[in-house]
């Protein structure tokens, strides 16, 4: 709930804006925004405001939750941790500079238009749909939020807005771009193709043994065993550790009561969403729709509409399109048609069929708080542990000689490139698939006899690893691969014959005949495509050859290959879009347009205030919280 209250303003504008400076923040990393490191406990300081490290802490802790939740419980490596830190101080960062730029420009929130936005938030509204001050009390005192605090949110809210509003303005997509877009994605091409499949040709008999064993000899990479390496590894790693950890049931119980707020599941709902241009078009479905009309039901009928019909699956509110129509889902009933609701896109029409938000109990997080305490003390006890390590390992200590009470786990053997055994199994690396492909990549650039030294890996976790020896590849005896060289050189005789009569096929349109004749007097059909564009491709069109398809010209040929065999097409036509035949989709281009055109005027102001109000990081403090 407390997320509803902050999303306070139907305007993605907003949103936008601060996603997009902290994306600067993030991708120009932290260096681009230091011009002097903060002193004192600050984190940063923007336009001489400093900014309280437990407010990044808190925010920061909040996107942990959120990536915990997402991930089954998984806790962020080192390096995501440092850039969750980097965005919560973004978030932090960009609230302080849009004050500053707020009140250099006077703007000001009035109290009918804070009055009008609370009447307006559907969480505060009692069952008659009108506002209700006893409601609009106990949800405060739930989120812990008195009057005051909440209108000041609010007020702040709606004064960026106003500079937000007023900074995009004037973008908006010129009509010769919308129609020169609309054009490129809407061009209709036919073509005529020829397919001819590897598995409808007929295969040769079975050649002599000499060609056959012939083949196995020159083709000796197909038959020969990889490259392999045979190598030592011991491996110190937190998620490895945290099996042996014991933890207790009063530890999860104390560790649950103590940060509930982490087992608060963001409120999401799955929606079935009809978008309809033409607001007749769209009672008529709402009609229908209210009448009983099933979901594949109202997508027929909203694809005979010209409308669009789509499933949002467990969407939080600000992933919908419009803030309007995110308002109306979350105070929507679940299994109710609703509507219409007006938005940039047309009219909108939706049911919510699933709903998910609130606190988790406990049985159900138990193993994932164990998981994350037991992580942690073992990351404890890796982090220990390494400077024994490197220090046994500068002593020229063998991997095998390591002492065994500093939680290594060992493994020796032999392994392809691809982290698989002679046999075709996967190597025996124990650890996450990140860490594992890490070792097999070392295992391949790392020379032999080269001494061991413990490298930092994902996950919080260390490795040493050693060569013992290459063994490089070795053709495998024929009987043992008798029956694959059969097959391998079975397929290469009928790939031959069929690109073969391909290249025919296309050697006799170019002389003139028609794809018809041609594929005619190889004792094959022509096939007529269905009018295709760049976003929708004809069926039985293989994916390889659309992109050509769009660079040829009437009546021209080509021939691709495909894993399935080989196909000739010519393209027999192309007929650009008439004007006024899609306007739904006219306009979402022009949309689209214009939030791009917004999205770069955003990122100028954006760049403007960092440059205005000399952003300051102190690193270290940055760090710690990571950390």
């Amino acid at each position: 709930m407390l997320s509803a209250l902050r999303n306070l303003l139907d305007n993605w504008l907003v949103r936008a804006f601060f996603a997009l400076l902290i994306a600067v923040f993030v991708f120009w990393g932290i260096s681009s925004a230091v011009t002097n490191i903060g002193s004192g406990n600050a984190v940063a300081t923007v336009g001489g405001v400093q900014i309280d490290p437990n407010v990044v802490q808190s925010a920061y802790q909040q996107q942990l939750n959120r990536f915990a939740q997402r991930s089954g419980g998984k806790q962020p490596d080192a390096k995501t941790r440092r850039l969750i830190a980097q965005a919560a101080l973004g978030q932090a960062i960009d609230r302080e500079a849009m004050a500053l730029e707020v009140k250099r420009l006077g703007v000001v929130a009035p109290p009918a238009a804070l009055r009008k936005q609370i009447f307006a938030m559907s969480v505060f509204q009692g069952t008659n749909g009108q506002f209700d001050r006893a409601r609009f009390n106990q949800v405060l005192q739930d989120n812990n939020l008195s009057p005051n605090l909440f209108m000041a949110d609010l007020a702040t809210s709606l004064r960026a807005a106003q500079v937000v509003q007023a900074v995009t303005l004037g973008a908006a997509a010129p009509a010769p771009l919308v129609r020169q877009v609309f054009d490129y994605i809407g061009q209709e091409r036919v073509a005529a193709y020829v397919q001819l499949p590897f598995a409808a040709a007929t295969p040769p008999p079975p050649p002599p043994a000499a060609v056959l064993r012939r083949y196995w000899r020159n083709h000796p990479r197909r038959f020969s065993t990889p490259a392999l390496r045979r190598v030592q590894v011991v491996i110190l790693s937190p998620e490895l550790l945290a099996s042996h950890v014991a933890v207790s049931q009063q530890e999860i119980a104390a560790a649950y009561a103590r940060d509930k707020v982490r087992f608060t599941v963001p409120a999401s709902r799955t929606v079935e969403i009809i978008t309809a241009s033409d607001p007749k078009a769209a009672a008529s479905l709402l009609g229908k729709w209210k009448g009983g009309a099933g979901w594949n039901a109202m997508k027929q009928a909203a694809s005979g509409a010209g409308a669009t019909a789509v499933t949002f699956k467990d969407a939080e509110a600000d992933q919908f399109p419009s803030g309007r129509l995110a308002k109306a889902v979350f105070a929507a009933s679940p299994g109710a048609v609703s509507g219409p609701v007006q938005g940039a896109l047309g009219t909108y029409l939706f049911k919510v069929t699933a709903v998910k938000g609130g606190v988790q109990p406990l049985s159900k997080v138990a193993d994932q708080i164990r998981q994350q305490i037991a992580l942690r003390r073992a990351q404890r006890r890796v982090d220990a542990a390494v400077t024994k390590v490197q220090d046994a390992l500068a002593a020229a200590t063998p991997l095998d000689k390591l002492p065994g009470s500093l939680g290594l786990a060992a493994v020796e053997g032999e392994l392809d490139a691809q982290g698989m055994t002679a046999k075709g199994k996967p190597a025996p690396i124990p650890g996450p698939p990140a860490l594992r492909q890490a070792i097999v990549k070392a295992a391949f650039a790392t020379p032999p006899g080269t001494a061991p030294r413990l490298i930092t890996a994902p996950g919080g976790s260390y490795y040493a690893l050693s060569v013992v020896k290459e063994i490089p590849p070795a053709l495998k005896p024929y009987h043992e691969v008798a029956s694959a060289v059969l097959a391998d050189w079975t397929g290469a005789q009928v790939a031959r014959e069929e690109e073969v009569q391909a290249a025919k096929i296309l050697a006799a349109v170019k002389t003139g005949k028609s794809i018809d004749q041609a594929a005619g007097a190889e004792g094959l059909t022509a096939t007529v495509s269905q009018p295709m564009t760049r976003a929708k491709p004809a069926p039985g069109i293989p994916p390889k050859l659309m992109p050509i398809l769009f660079t040829m010209k009437p009546g021209h040929a080509t021939m691709v290959q495909t894993q399935e065999g080989f196909v000739v097409a010519v393209l027999k036509s192309v007929a650009d879009p008439k004007p006024g035949t899609d306007p739904a989709l006219q306009a979402k281009i022009g949309a689209a347009l214009r939030t791009a055109m917004q999205t770069d005027t955003l990122q100028s102001f954006a760049t403007a205030l960092r440059s205005r109000y000399h952003v300051t990081v102190n690193p270290k403090i940055l760090s710690q919280i990571s950390s």
